[in-house]
């Protein structure tokens, strides 16, 4: 398909998507379940969805003030500080938010990798990557968002984030208060069946490995040197039998210095976990002996140690995520003492992301162009704001618009290293991008 042809269908195809996100109709309606609207005012729903995702979505943005300057600058009005605060103080307005982020997330998403022709990663239904990121609110939120460091930060929140790897976009997204324990809020084991789980080191629970394994789903989740498992078989990378570590306590400081696999069982009685524990070796920043430790359902003789600790290397994707929220969606400290604002503000900021991401895979699918997120999110205000402004004034003429977004971002948001991804970075597990032809 020509690529002019190719741009134009992609682009018909995504201005109906986003109208049928955000939409004048839609938002209107979602404005009213969430009830934040209760009878219409200069301060329209979509003007301010339009303002809030301009503002956040292009540089950076401390003041509420910033948002309602962008607001008067699209809607040519001169709406004053205290009415415009008015509604974002709204019990309702973090709803508002949130539900427009699950539209956008129904509508805007579409799968982005997928394994390779006779890949073994076919036989999971998706991979999905887990973890939290937290930030300090202004300390007079401490009771609606305690945080977990008082004297430091006495309030915060957490993000917790579950990603789909194949998608390249969240699927399901909970905040809480730092304080919270992060197991909890992870995904359900009974959720997961056919899906591979990667988590960080903070999510390593041996109940939640024996749920999972009786789910029918699959893992690798990062551990840490803390427990002392029994080592019931150790093989070295060859396959050769270690059995001087057999039968034995884990003992992190006589493990040889090379990488190992090991079954081990941890815990005593009914609570006792028979899994495998792939302890990689590597040398540390001043020339110690170290390890990176997975904990993983997967079988030894499908999956050896290297090829756990390259699909590992997935879970990169979710920190890329929460750089580019911090960096290009302003997902930080408003200076509010308004928790409404607070918390509706963080959901808009997901809102843009998953808006340029959507945008962005849109793009690479159709000009064939393996592209990055995060050079696509840096370089959103040269596109951002002409979408919107359509969106709020001119519909038919978004299609044109964002198909003008599509052949800029081929243009300056092109991974710089496609061929290194391939061998040792998000490709290298044997996953391919998906292209139009």
């Amino acid at each position: 398909m020509p690529e002019k042809c190719a741009t134009e269908v992609a682009a018909t195809s995504i201005s109906k998507q986003l109208i049928a996100a955000v939409g004048e109709a839609e938002v209107l309606q979602v404005a009213r379940e969430s009830r934040w609207l209760r009878r219409l005012r200069d301060i329209t729903p979509l003007a301010l969805v339009v303002a809030c995702l301009s503002t956040l979505g292009s540089g950076r943005a401390t003041w509420i003030a910033d948002i309602l300057r962008t607001f008067n600058a699209f809607t040519g009005l001169s709406i004053r500080y205290k009415p415009f605060h008015n509604q974002l103080r709204k019990a309702a307005f973090p709803e508002f938010m949130r539900r427009l982020l699950e539209r956008m997330l129904e509508k805007m998403t579409r799968p982005v990798l997928s394994p390779g022709l006779g890949s073994k990663l076919g036989k999971f239904r998706d991979i999905l990557l887990h973890d939290g990121s937290s930030f300090a609110l202004k300390d007079a939120l401490s009771k609606q968002w305690p945080g977990r460091f008082t004297k430091v930060s006495p309030a915060a929140v957490e993000l917790h984030v579950t990603m789909s790897a194949l998608d390249d976009n969240p699927i399901q997204i909970t905040l809480a208060p730092d304080k919270e324990a992060e197991r909890a809020l992870g995904p359900k084991a009974s959720d997961l069946r056919d899906c591979l789980l990667l988590e960080d080191r903070g999510y390593e629970h041996r109940q939640f490995f024996r749920d999972m394994q009786s789910a029918g789903g699959f893992f690798i989740v990062r551990g840490n040197k803390a427990i002392r498992p029994i080592v019931r078989k150790a093989h070295d990378l060859r396959g050769r039998r270690l059995r001087h570590l057999e039968g034995k306590l884990l003992s992190w400081e006589v493990l040889p210095s090379r990488s190992i696999d090991l079954a081990i069982e941890w815990g005593t009685g009914k609570e006792t976990y028979h899994g495998r524990l792939v302890a990689l070796y590597k040398r540390g920043r001043r020339n110690e002996k170290t390890f990176v430790y997975l904990h993983t359902n997967l079988e030894r003789a499908e999956f050896p140690a290297p090829e756990i600790g390259r699909l590992y290397r997935l879970r990169w994707q979710i920190e890329l995520l929460f750089k580019e929220c911090k960096s290009h969606a302003n997902l930080h400290r408003f200076d509010t003492e308004k928790s409404e604002i607070a918390e509706g503000l963080i959901w808009a900021s997901m809102l843009v992301v998953v808006l340029k991401r959507g945008i962005t895979h849109a793009a690479q699918f159709a000009l064939g162009i393996e592209l990055s997120t995060q050079r696509a999110a840096s370089c959103a205000k040269h596109v951002l704001d002409d979408i919107l402004r359509c969106l709020l004034t001119n519909v038919s003429e978004l299609a044109t618009v964002i198909r003008r977004a599509c052949l800029f971002l081929g243009e300056n948001s092109r991974r710089a290293h496609p061929a290194r991804d391939r061998r040792r970075g998000r490709l290298s597990s044997g996953l391919i991008p998906l292209l139009a032809g």
